[in-house]
C-alpha cells in the first residue's frame, strides 16, 4: 500500500486562538506579544498580515505601520492545551501522529485508510472538528511523504486542502519556486538564483555534481527535494529536533555581568527542561547577544561530549560570555542547543537514577503541574518577574501534563 501523509498547519495559530476565545477581536488586526514594554510580535492575525505586520517586529514598528493594531498578551497554557486537544482529535483517525511544533502536525494515514473513504474525507472531518471545537481554521496537505505534504499544506493557506497523488508529485513540484522547499531560505535562494535556478524543475535538472561542490551534502538533498523525494525520512523517523533554544528581550538593558549570568542560568534551565521533555541530549550550544542598537551576534561551541543537564549548559554558555568583551549593555540574550541525539539512560550501580536526575525529574513534575518556573534555581531570584510567550516552534510533549484530570 502506498504511503499517505497528512500535514496539518493551524492558520495564524496564536492570533486565531485569541480571536476565537475573545469574540470582540474577530475581524480586527491582532498581534500577540509578551507583557513587557520591549516585547516583540510573536504572531499576527491575517487581518494584520495584510498590512505587513510580521513576527519579530517591535511594537513601535508595528504601530507605525498600522496604528489600529490590537496587541494581546500571549497565554502559553491556552496555546499548549489547544495543541494537545488537537493532537487528541488526530489520534482518533490514526495512531501515527507527530507533533511537529505547537501549530503543526503530521499524521500517517497509511494504516487507517481501510476505515475511511479517502484521505480527503479524513482531512475534511479533521478541519470540521477543529473548527467546531476551537473556532479556528487549519490548512491541510496530503501527499506520499512529509516533504510534499508540507509544501501542499503551505500552498493551501489559509483554510485550504491540497492533495497530491503519488503519480502527480513531480508535475506538482516542477513549477514551484525553489523557496517553496522547506529549508531553502533567503540566503540559499539567493545562492541558487546566482546559479540560474529559480524553479524546482530547474533545480531538478541541474547537475548534482555542481550542487554538491557548491553546497556539500545539501546539494544531493536539494536535487532529491526538487523531485518531491523526502531525503530525510530514513534519517529522522522519530522527528528529532534539530535545535532547541530560548531567548528573552529585557525591559531594561542589562550591563551587570552578574545579572547577565543569572539570566543565562534561567535560559539554560529552560533549554535543559525542553531537552529532557524531548528525551534528547546535546553537545552543541550557542549564546546570542543583542545590543540596544539591534546589533546581534552569536557564538557557538561544540563539546567533545553530550551535556547531561542545565548546569553544564550554563557553564558552557557563561564560558562563551567570558570570551566576549561587551561593548554595551545587552537588550536580548538567547541560549540554544544543537547537535542532538536520543538520550539513553544508564542505570547506576544500584539500579536507580542518580540524585541530580531524580531532582530535575521532580522539578519538571512540579512545573508541569503548577506552571513554568514554579520551582527554579535561587540565583534567578535576581531576575525580575517576567512574562514571555513561547515560540511557535515549541513542540509540546504528546502527554503534556497540563491535560491531567
Amino acid at each position: 500500500m502506498d504511503r499517505v501523509v497528512m500535514y496539518i498547519d493551524m492558520d495564524a495559530y496564536f492570533a486565531s486562538v485569541e480571536q476565537a476565545s475573545r469574540p470582540y477581536l474577530r475581524g480586527k488586526p491582532v498581534a500577540v506579544v509578551g507583557s513587557g514594554k520591549r516585547t516583540v510580535i510573536v504572531a499576527s492575525s491575517y487581518e494584520a498580515k495584510r498590512f505587513g505586520i510580521k513576527t519579530g517586529m517591535t511594537k513601535g514598528e508595528a504601530i507605525r505601520k498600522l496604528p489600529s493594531l490590537v496587541f494581546v498578551e500571549g497565554r502559553n497554557n491556552k496555546y499548549v492545551d489547544t495543541c494537545v486537544r488537537i493532537h487528541e482529535i488526530l489520534l482518533r483517525y490514526t495512531p501515527e501522529v507527530e507533533i511537529c511544533s505547537i501549530d503543526e502536525f503530521f499524521a500517517d494515514l497509511t494504516g487507517s485508510l481501510l476505515l475511511f473513504p479517502s484521505p480527503a474525507d479524513v482531512a475534511v472531518a479533521v478541519k470540521r472538528e477543529i473548527g467546531e471545537q476551537f473556532g479556528i481554521t487549519c490548512s491541510v496537505g496530503i501527499a506520499p511523504n512529509k516533504l510534499v505534504a508540507k509544501i501542499a499544506g503551505e500552498l493551501g493557506k489559509p483554510d485550504g486542502l491540497v492533495a497530491v497523488e503519488k503519480d502527480d508529485v513531480e508535475r506538482f513540484m516542477e513549477g514551484l519556486p525553489v523557496e517553496s522547499i522547506p529549508g531553502i531560505g533567503r540566503k540559499m535562494g539567493a545562492a541558487l538564483k546566482a546559479l540560474g535556478i529559480t524553479l524546482c524543475r530547474e533545480l531538478r535538472d541541474f547537475p548534482v555534481s555542481v550542487l554538491r561542490r557548491r553546497f556539500g551534502i545539501w546539494g544531493d538533498y536539494l536535487s532529491f527535494m526538487a523531485r518531491g523525494i523526502d531525503p530525510f525520512r530514513a534519517q529522522d523517523p522519530g522527528g528529532l529536533p534539530k535545535s532547541i533554544g530560548h531567548s528573552m528581550t529585557f525591559e531594561k538593558n542589562i550591563g551587570d555581568r552578574m545579572m547577565i549570568r543569572a539570566r543565562l542560568l534561567e535560559l539554560s534551565e529552560m533549554v535543559a527542561r525542553r531537552l529532557r521533555k524531548e528525551k534528547v541530549v546535546a553537545k552543541g550550544f550557542s549564546l546570542t547577544l543583542r545590543y540596544p542598537d539591534f546589533t546581534t551576534f552569536t557564538k557557538r561551541i561544540t563539546l567533545p561530549f553530550y551535556a547531561p543537564g542545565g548546569r553544564m549548559i550554563y557553564e558552557t554558555v557563561t564560558a562563551l560570555l567570558d570570551s566576549v568583551r561587551l561593548k554595551d549593555a545587552v537588550r536580548l540574550l538567547g541560549v540554544s542547543a544543537f547537535n542532538v541525539r536520543r538520550f539513553a539512560a544508564n542505570p547506576s550501580l544500584f539500579g536507580g537514577l542518580d540524585r541530580e536526575e531524580r531532582l530535575w525529574r521532580a522539578v519538571d513534575d512540579v512545573n508541569d503541574a503548577f506552571g513554568e518556573c514554579s520551582l527554579h534555581p535561587a540565583t534567578t531570584l535576581l531576575c525580575a518577574r517576567r512574562h514571555w510567550v513561547i515560540s511557535p516552534a515549541y513542540r509540546p510533549h504528546k502527554s503534556y501534563p497540563y491535560r491531567r484530570q
